[in-house]
């Protein structure tokens, strides 16, 4: 389950008081062009007061001791509320996740995202298929981690299909929904993926109330903080 520091709320709370937070980004510790400290700086910058740093990570991963204490220290640094969190990938259709126990125990945060496809012993992306079997796949890989969980976010829910179909059932974005609250897991609303998705998954948040984790998946620095526009209109 989510650390309780995190803001991570349940939809009805987060709209009568909006936390001030980005809770994924990712720094020069993997794809994106900040490093930690810039990060920092331009997030207390855009008036945040509380990010999650949250890197990809595989059970192969051999940095995660070093960004844990480098986050640490800058955390103390600059006297500002960040988290030390991760994305990890679900690996197959039993929900299993990629990335190791004792990484999973050491983070705040705990992002699991669909990514590629796992089709036997081959990742494929969402492009290879057409938007319906996309849509089904990501749905079902999705409520098999959910199903599996330990973990605190289910990272940009549709977001493969959304990215490449421009297409995610509100069907689909319900039954993630309902298991996102049967299962204690967020759901991340996500300003790179759900913009154009933002007004079905209000009306969804408002029928079932489940914890969101506001995030942008920056990985650019000037994008950080940019999921608080999804609250900028409130539904």
């Amino acid at each position: 389950m989510f650390n309780n520091r995190v803001s991570i709320q349940n939809y009805e709370d987060i709209l009568q008081n909006t936390p001030l937070c980005d809770l994924h980004m990712h720094s020069t510790w993997t794809d994106g062009e900040g490093t930690v400290e810039e990060i920092i700086l331009q997030a207390k910058n855009v008036g945040l007061t509380e990010i999650a740093i949250t890197d990809h990570i595989r059970k192969a991963s051999t940095y995660f001791e070093d960004y844990h204490k480098e986050i640490l220290n800058l955390r103390d640094k600059h006297n500002f509320n960040v988290w030390v969190g991760f994305e990890a990938k679900v690996n197959n259709f039993d929900g299993e996740i990629d990335v190791t126990r004792e990484v999973l125990e050491k983070a705040d945060l705990s992002i699991v995202s669909v990514h590629r496809f796992p089709l036997g012993r081959k990742l494929i992306t969402a492009k290879d298929f057409s938007s319906e079997v996309s849509q089904t796949i990501e749905l079902e890989l999705s409520i098999s981690a959910l199903r599996r969980g330990g973990f605190s976010v289910l990272g940009h829910p549709g977001g493969m299909s959304l990215r490449l179909h421009k297409e995610f059932r509100a069907e689909f974005f319900e039954e993630i929904i309902e298991e996102c609250v049967k299962s204690g897991i967020a759901f991340d609303f996500n300003s790179s993926y759900h913009e154009n998705s933002k007004d079905i998954l209000k009306e969804l948040f408002k029928k079932h109330n489940p914890l969101i984790s506001i995030g942008s998946d920056a990985h650019r620095l000037m994008h950080i903080g940019n999921c608080q526009k999804l609250f900028s209109v409130q539904a």
